[in-house]
């Protein structure tokens, strides 16, 4: 007999431990980017290299976990899809995914032209990606709708 609250407990720690990695590596990334924009030479091309490499191991491989498991979570349990407040979450994960992927093509401009960088755009992203990981949190856990 399968033991299904357990495995739902399972999904959801792996799910929330791929948020972390995930979540965790853009914001760093985007802190790490923003200080690359001071500095010159090879100090500059080393910061774009590790983001770069950061951005390959953590950020995809946690964006990749946190999707996997929430679509077991949504396997395991199909009535939440019932529910308005996954509807939301849903569309901010997307969200944070276009913002992913902007990091990423940006992280790949900046290997062409290390001197395009601006801080600004850096700092941004980091704020919405904070304020997204609120917004999907407070909907996960307070369910307000």
């Amino acid at each position: 007999m399968v033991n299904w609250a357990g495995l739902i407990k399972w999904a959801i720690v792996f799910h929330l431990f791929g948020v972390i990695v995930w979540i965790g590596n853009l914001l760093v990334i985007a802190s790490m980017l923003s200080l690359a924009t001071e500095e010159v030479g090879a100090a500059r091309e080393r910061l774009i290299l590790i983001s770069r490499r950061l951005f390959q191991i953590g950020c995809n491989l946690g964006a990749l976990a946190t999707v996997f498991f929430g679509i077991i979570l949504i396997l395991l349990d199909p009535a939440t899809l019932m529910m308005g407040w996954l509807h939301v979450k849903l569309v901010l994960v997307l969200v944070l995914l276009y913002f992913h992927y902007r990091l990423y093509r940006r992280i790949l401009n900046l290997e062409n032209d290390p001197s395009g960088a601006s801080a600004r755009e850096f700092k941004m992203i980091h704020g919405i990606v904070s304020a997204l990981l609120l917004a999907i949190l407070v909907l996960a856990v307070i369910k307000p709708f």
